[in-house]
């Protein structure tokens, strides 16, 4: 597993500009989309966890988490000219079909997992706001098939979500601590409450999702709760014990994730512990 850290301003690399110039480079069109991954399966983690869903991996990122367990959503494991399509929905048998994507061939898989019932579509990553032009463009069809749709963002790119917003009924935040990003705080705490504030305002059901590590300091939960609270206290924090991987070998302890899910608690209204549920499982 890749484990990168930025400090800083290098967030930055990752934004709108940088992901425009990277499409241009790659000759990707308005209308298609970098793909790393297309599947069924059972949403793992946060308050959807045990629902079936379509799950859409969009390529690249603009953060370097030590817990990254997407390392082939990184420009560093090389771009991918195809992406991993599941044949039949819950199959496990994929085909791969050549990046990038356009709207139509992704609705068509898309309505091919229709034969079985799914409560909604997961757009995942990496970071999917890098898309968010072609997500405004795709996502009319996909509510047309009468799907709903649950966004999974590292909670940053703010104009980007805005721009989303209209078509989304779910967004998943992660909040990023400077121990897993190597970021400075007063460059991501912000960007977080802003990016809250404005889901919170459209009326879509939004959730704040905190990986813990055995890093993750009290401070940094405090942070979190804090400016949850700022912008409405009963906003849900899933509380998510790392699962061993890149950078990070070492699990909470459960009387840690105790601690902390009652230090939470006494700032916020809903914090639940959930692991990433599906691993355990051993799904997709």
């Amino acid at each position: 597993m890749l484990a990168i850290r930025r400090k800083g301003a290098a967030c930055e690399r990752g934004t709108e500009k940088y992901m425009i110039q990277e499409i241009a480079a790659h000759g990707i069109k308005p209308d298609s989309i970098r793909l790393v991954e297309i599947f069924s399966s059972i949403q793992g983690e946060g308050i959807l966890v045990g629902r079936r869903q379509i799950f859409v991996r969009t390529y690249g990122c603009n953060l370097r988490c030590t817990y990254c367990d997407s390392p082939e959503t990184l420009k560093e494991s090389g771009i991918p000219t195809h992406c991993r399509v599941e044949e039949e929905p819950g199959s496990w048998s994929f085909t791969e079909q050549p990046n990038c994507i356009s709207a139509g061939a992704l609705t068509g898989i898309v309505q091919r997992y229709l034969i079985q019932p799914h409560h909604s579509i997961s757009i995942t990553g990496g970071e999917p706001l890098l898309h968010h032009r072609f997500l405004c463009r795709w996502l009319p069809e996909i509510r047309a098939l009468g799907l709903k749709v649950f966004l999974e963002t590292n909670g940053l790119l703010v104009d980007q979500l805005k721009a989303v917003l209209p078509l989304l009924d779910y967004v998943s935040m992660d909040i990023k601590p400077p121990t897993a990003t190597g970021l400075a705080p007063e460059g991501t705490w912000p960007r977080h409450r802003a990016f809250l504030t404005a889901a919170t305002e459209a009326g879509t059901t939004v959730y704040g999702k905190m990986v813990i590590t055995a890093g993750t300091t009290e401070a940094e939960l405090d942070a979190a709760t804090g400016l949850i609270a700022m912008v409405n206290p009963a906003i849900p924090l899933i509380l998510q014990p790392v699962t061993p991987c890149g950078a990070e070998q070492e699990r909470p302890t459960p009387a840690r994730l105790i601690q902390l899910h009652s230090r939470a608690s006494r700032t916020l209204e809903d914090v639940r512990v959930i692991p990433q549920t599906h691993k355990m499982m051993q799904l997709l």
